[in-house]
């Protein structure tokens, strides 16, 4: 499958694709057969990234400084900082799930 710029697609496009990503992964009957779902979509990059991200996350929450955060993970400096402006916007529910 071709990779698609998603910042050629129109607003309504990428809303779209984001509704039928998370309505399909919500509804998964339970923990097993999504994470069976997600590992069989996506490639095993695909989840390392997510992966990262998600310890990213994490470290941040802690207070980490960006420097360890990169040399821990092997991650770039555009990962981090990215990272942390979605946690700038993110409520304590979202963040809660990072704890």
């Amino acid at each position: 499958m071709g990779k698609i710029d998603h910042r050629r697609l129109t607003r309504s496009q990428y809303e779209a694709l984001g509704r039928e990503f998370f309505s399909t992964c919500q509804s998964a009957r339970s923990v097993k057969q999504l994470s069976k779902f997600l590992n069989g979509m996506l490639t095993p990059s695909e989840r390392i990234m997510i992966a990262r991200r998600i310890r990213v996350a994490k470290k941040v929450l802690k207070k980490q400084g960006q420097v360890a955060i990169q040399d821990q993970l092997g991650v770039g400096q555009s990962t981090v900082d990215t990272v942390e402006r979605f946690l700038e916007k993110m409520g304590p529910e979202e963040k809660r799930m990072l704890r």
